[in-house]
């Protein structure tokens, strides 16, 4: 069993500036996602600390980013549009797993990326670690969204 730890949904934001600092590959599932607010921890890169993930996105052109949306949802129109050309943007017809991706960890909960989910309701949240050590494995063999 992998280990974990809950953690509230308030604090998704830093989790994903975390994951975007310290991984080279990064999978972000939301079936909902926004162009949300998310903070980065104290590194030595030329980067803000703090701002829209579109923009963190921006400073990130080196790592390997894909972001997966549920498709037919017009609400994804407005962030799909504005993130950097370097994010492999997906669509998946039936998408309602919650995940950030990692070779090292993975969050899984009910919170989508969006204001709702990181600051309005209650979500369950817990980040395990990636027994597949493998954005691309764990994608495939737990999500059937492998390449």
């Amino acid at each position: 069993m992998p280990r974990a730890f809950s953690s509230t949904s308030d604090g998704l934001g830093y989790l994903l500036g975390f994951a975007l600092c310290r991984s080279s590959s990064v999978a972000i599932l939301s079936p909902w996602l926004s162009d949300v607010r998310i903070s980065l921890p104290t590194t030595d890169r030329e980067c803000p600390r703090r701002g829209q993930l579109s923009e963190i996105l921006d400073s990130f052109s080196e790592t390997d980013v894909r972001v997966f949306v549920k498709s037919d949802e017009e609400h994804n129109e407005y962030i799909r549009r504005r993130l950097p050309h370097h994010v492999d943007f997906k669509t998946v017809d039936d998408l309602h797993a919650k995940a950030i991706v990692t070779p090292e960890f993975v969050y899984v909960g009910s919170a989508n990326i969006t204001m709702g989910g990181l600051q309005d309701n209650r979500e369950l949240c817990e980040v395990i670690e990636n027994e597949y050590r493998s954005v691309e494995s764990f994608l495939g063999s737990e999500l059937d969204l492998g390449e």
